[in-house]
């Protein structure tokens, strides 16, 4: 399947926050920019990713650990409809977004609607890429979301 750029710029934020997580020195930091550029994506795209972290980063009050498991345990327990709607393995991806905070409860929840909504009983991870960029974003990516934020 083809990411589009919006998709890409959401493997870059959880590619980043995911190795700032990491217990690194600064110059391994430093390299990571590198390393994307590497792996194949442009530095426009590195360059929106780590704005949207940083413009994350300053919206979002620091994560209360308790609320973040919360959230955590109520998504693990999605309906039985969800589960059939999206793979074991896109189910694992939200997750992950959710514990990076890349996601919040009710973005899950919308992803799942989105899901849902799509009519499909084996969306995988790329697909749920898709549905995150557009909520992420605020575009359209044939999810009935409105497109009128741009990228920069």
């Amino acid at each position: 399947m083809y990411l589009g750029m919006h998709e890409r710029i959401v493997e870059i934020i959880v590619f980043l926050l995911t190795e700032l997580q990491q217990e690194r020195k600064q110059k391994e930091r430093v390299d990571l920019t590198r390393e994307l550029v590497q792996i194949g994506y442009s530095e426009n795209e590195i360059n929106i990713g780590f704005s949207w972290i940083v413009r994350h980063l300053q919206k979002t009050a620091p994560v209360n650990k308790n609320s973040e498991v919360s959230a955590l345990k109520k998504n693990e327990d999605i309906g039985d409809i969800e589960r059939l709607v999206i793979t074991s393995e896109a189910y694992g991806y939200l997750l992950h977004l959710v514990r990076l905070g890349v996601l919040h409860e009710t973005d899950v929840e919308l992803v799942l609607e989105h899901a849902l909504a799509k009519g499909k009983d084996d969306l995988g991870v790329d697909d749920l890429k898709s549905i995150v960029a557009a909520i992420l974003f605020n575009t359209d990516s044939g999810y009935g979301l409105k497109q009128n934020i741009p990228l920069q």
